[in-house]
């Protein structure tokens, strides 16, 4: 059986490709640069281990801190966050299990359930919205293995609350379903489903907060018999993460207060212009107030499709922002704001030429 297109991907790498200058769509802070990293020449050019140098995984164990059981063990290196997810699910999930995941949100954690066999109830969490515990009780049943969150999310730009927190754990921690949250834009670690769920599961990296995704570094956190099927599944596909990345993740954790504060220096000047367009463009748009992400849900409020209005962005001013289409919803945009002034600026400047023609 076929797994259905990846829209999101199609978008931003077939679509899209060649015909923007100014991007306003990518979901982590601005790149950093080669010179920005501390590479040393003596580095192997060497394999690492399938599970990542120990080094690495000590560090990231302890940027979770709260518990001091957590280890190395607890940690695979992946292939980014998503190869962490993907083998999550490959390593976790059976034929006729059921998975529960929320919408809009990334298309991976719904279809490559579906494409092992799982039952799927993709439970609907419009942005701005609170999280439906009651609808999550209602759409858990005997076979119900895994619960796949994203908080703080993408492309909503929500989080769970504590109370939250609380009925989802009260929700499944008892039946023994697993909870799995995609934690890249989490700056404070203790707050990890990790500390909150007796049978949670994270899943982080380097490419959003830290604005190197070139690195494809990203880190699975789990129980340690988790981690080995985890690790045993990555042996089949990309065996190991680059070395010589490995060590400069390494490096940035180091020095990973200065990274966190790159990004909320890039956040906070970015989110107060994004809200000043929404403003002055409030008969087109309404912003949904980020919360702890680089990007934020603008509400479209023209007839017109939000994925008409990126289209006619892109052809008539090269400039690139997220369609709702490609994240299961409508009548939306994800826009990144985490940009430099100017580029942010000029992006918007671009966005209002094709509001004020949207009927």
């Amino acid at each position: 059986m076929s797994i259905p297109e990846y829209a999101i991907q199609r978008w931003l790498f077939d679509e899209a490709q060649g015909r923007y200058d100014i991007d306003l769509a990518e979901s982590g802070v601005q790149f950093q640069l080669l010179k920005d990293l501390d590479l040393r020449p003596e580095w192997e050019l060497d394999y690492s281990l399938d599970r990542g140098r120990p080094q690495l995984r000590g560090a990231i164990a302890e940027m979770y801190g709260g518990q001091p059981e957590l280890s190395a063990d607890h940690v695979a290196v992946t292939h980014g966050a998503q190869e962490g997810l993907y083998l999550l699910y490959r390593s976790l999930l059976r034929p006729g299990d059921h998975v529960i995941a929320t919408s809009p949100g990334w298309q991976q954690a719904w279809e490559v359930p579906r494409h092992i066999g799982c039952d799927v109830t993709v439970l609907p969490w419009p942005p701005g919205t609170p999280f439906d515990s009651e609808g999550l009780l209602r759409a858990i049943g005997p076979r119900t293995r895994l619960v796949i969150l994203n908080s703080p999310g993408n492309p909503s730009g929500c989080v769970l609350t504590d109370s939250e927190w609380d009925a989802v754990v009260a929700a499944t921690a008892e039946r023994g379903i697993a909870v799995v949250n995609d934690e890249e834009y989490l700056l404070d670690f203790a707050g990890s489903v990790i500390h909150r769920h007796p049978h949670g599961i994270s899943v982080s990296g380097l490419s959003k907060v830290f604005g190197m995704p070139a690195l494809r570094l990203g880190w699975l956190c789990a129980a340690p018999e988790l981690v080995e099927a985890v690790v045993n599944y990555k042996r089949y596909t990309t065996v190991s993460n680059s070395l010589v990345w490995e060590r400069a993740g390494e490096l940035a954790l180091l020095h990973r207060a200065g990274h966190v504060a790159r990004y909320r220096r890039l956040v906070e000047p970015g989110l107060g212009i994004l809200e000043g367009f929404a403003r002055r463009h409030a008969d087109r748009m309404r912003l949904v107030a980020p919360q702890g992400t680089p990007f934020a849900w603008v509400e479209t409020l023209a007839r017109t499709s939000s994925r008409d209005i990126a289209e006619r962005l892109l052809e008539q001013h090269r400039t690139l922002v997220m369609p709702a289409e490609v994240f299961g919803a409508e009548r939306a945009l994800r826009i990144s704001f985490a940009r430099p002034v100017e580029v942010l600026e000029e992006g918007l400047e671009r966005l209002g030429k094709v509001l004020a023609d949207m009927d």
